[in-house]
């Protein structure tokens, strides 16, 4: 079974300045915790995500839509209310939220929303065409992410001891 990122956004200046939040729609299937940028479509209040064109980009987002999980079936259909948040991602086409990341903003996400599990002092938008961040030992001219911590997600799946992603906390250091 294929998992998705989750996200913890614990000190967002996106919780308090509405101006700091968008909903785009993307080519691409979105986990939370993917980095993305947002160009606007003309005539419209939902914005294009793109990957990073560079590891020096500015003007970042960090995908965060509201996480209700899902499963497909054979014929393709979505059942909305079933799996937990590592069942989650924003589908291609559909509507989905990120936030701008601010100086000082902290937040957790999990592996899958990094490049390798080798932690390193920063993580950088990955340029490779990809969304996701990745681990870098040297800073950059644009956004990056400074490495704080390892720790867990609560991920509640019903189970007995069990129900935590491992999680990496960061605190936006550069935009």
């Amino acid at each position: 079974m294929t998992y998705h990122a989750v996200t913890k956004l614990n000190a967002m200046a996106a919780q308090d300045v509405q101006a700091y939040n968008a909903d785009f729609i993307s080519a691409s299937n979105l986990d939370n915790g993917f980095a993305c940028v947002l160009l606007t479509v003309s005539g419209s209040e939902v914005y294009a995500a793109t990957a990073p064109s560079s590891a020096s980009s500015t003007g970042v987002y960090i995908v965060d839509s509201p996480v209700l999980p899902f499963v497909t079936n054979s014929a393709g259909d979505k059942i909305n209310g079933i799996g937990t948040a590592r069942d989650f991602y924003t589908i291609a086409g559909e509507v989905g939220v990120a936030r701008r990341l601010q100086l000082g903003d902290e937040v957790e996400i999990s592996a899958e929303a990094l490049d390798s599990s080798t932690t390193a002092a920063y993580a950088i938008p990955d340029d490779s065409g990809n969304y996701k961040w990745k681990w870098s030992a040297v800073t950059v001219n644009g956004c990056y992410l400074q490495y704080l911590s390892t720790g867990y997600i609560s991920v509640p799946d019903g189970g007995i001891n069990s129900g935590r992603v491992t999680s990496y906390k960061f605190r936006v250091a550069h935009i």
